[in-house]
């Protein structure tokens, strides 16, 4: 519906029928039975990033430590914490068979 009515465009108003509407509408009569529309009032909602940022800050932290610390390589497989997490000239598996793709080119 929104996309609809984005496309569609607002008609011009003839002069003055803002303010006929408006004095039509305060010399109409009102009934005693109709009330006003109020709306209800909301109690404030929580915003989800005020609880969740300690435990993320926390988690973030921990992570960098543990990582940096190296006392969870263990569960790490070898190809995160091996040659390629250390950046040395140690031969590297090509799993997925790209780069003898691009070796015939001499692209490597």
């Amino acid at each position: 519906m929104r996309a609809v009515l984005a496309h569609a465009s607002a008609p011009p108003l003839p002069a003055g029928a803002v303010d006929r509407l408006m004095a039509r509408i305060a010399t109409e009569p009102r009934q005693a039975g109709v009330m006003p529309f109020a709306p209800r009032p909301r109690a404030p909602r929580a915003a989800f990033w005020r609880h969740a940022a300690a435990p993320l800050a926390a988690s973030l932290a921990l992570g960098v430590w543990l990582g940096a610390s190296g006392r969870v390589d263990f569960v790490l497989p070898n190809a995160v914490t091996g040659g390629v997490a250390l950046i040395d000239d140690a031969p590297v598996d090509d799993l997925g068979g790209v780069g003898d793709a691009y070796a015939g080119e001499g692209l490597t």
